[in-house]
């Protein structure tokens, strides 16, 4: 295992772009992510806590089920072609009767399903992204410089959307292209032509530029 080399070409994002939390908004916001090679994936730490304002986290209690979907593509700097895409589907629940906060995570490294006690941990739980696989190291060649983009949707509204993330993940196809090719919604429709997100919230993110670099 060992963390990838992140200093090549930050020079052309030293100003941030400011976070995209609303529609009025296009720009991805520039996050710092930690990427580390373990077997043969690459494999993801980020954060996506600005999706929740202070409404959205006073609602993680209300008794209905927030619902967060992530959709994960990585392109190579120079060109808009993703050479990796994959899903994620993300609930939590606060149970009323056992005052527990019941979170259930759909990846492709499979289904996982945790309680928490407190609002916070539970907001914590559904906000960090730690250590996710996120593509095959096969699909990243080394010493060619790669972003990472990501659309995260708080309750989105479309639900063959959602339907279709689940039925992907169901078919082990994670951490590489989808087998019909429709990226459930393109790269470019999202983030080079976005459209009016039908969901309470949306946050688009974009890492730092990375590589690997050779043994």
């Amino acid at each position: 295992m060992r963390a990838l080399v992140l200093a090549v070409a930050l020079l052309a994002f030293a100003v941030p772009s400011r976070a995209r939390a609303d529609d009025d908004d296009d720009k991805p916001e520039l996050q710092k992510m930690r990427f580390v090679e373990r077997g043969a994936n690459l494999h993801v730490t980020a954060s996506i806590a600005k999706l929740f304002d202070r409404a959205a986290y006073e609602a993680l209690d209300s008794g209905f089920s927030s619902t967060v979907l992530i959709r994960i593509w990585i392109y190579p700097k120079d060109g808009s072609d993703p050479v990796a895409f994959m899903g994620v589907t993300r609930q939590v629940l606060y149970n009323l009767w056992d005052e527990v906060y019941e979170l259930k995570f759909d990846e492709p490294g499979g289904k996982k399903i945790l309680k928490e006690k407190r609002k916070a941990e539970a907001l914590k739980r559904l906000s960090s992204l730690d250590d996710l696989a996120v593509a095959s190291l096969s699909a990243l060649p080394y010493d060619r410089i790669f972003l990472l983009a990501m659309e995260i949707e708080l309750n989105p509204v479309d639900p063959k959307l959602l339907a279709e993330v689940r039925r992907w993940l169901s078919q082990g196809t994670g951490g590489g292209l989808d087998r019909g090719g429709a990226f459930f919604g393109s790269f470019v429709s999202v983030f080079v032509n976005p459209k009016i997100a039908e969901a309470d919230r949306v946050l688009r993110i974009r890492s730092q530029p990375f590589y690997r670099p050779k043994p």
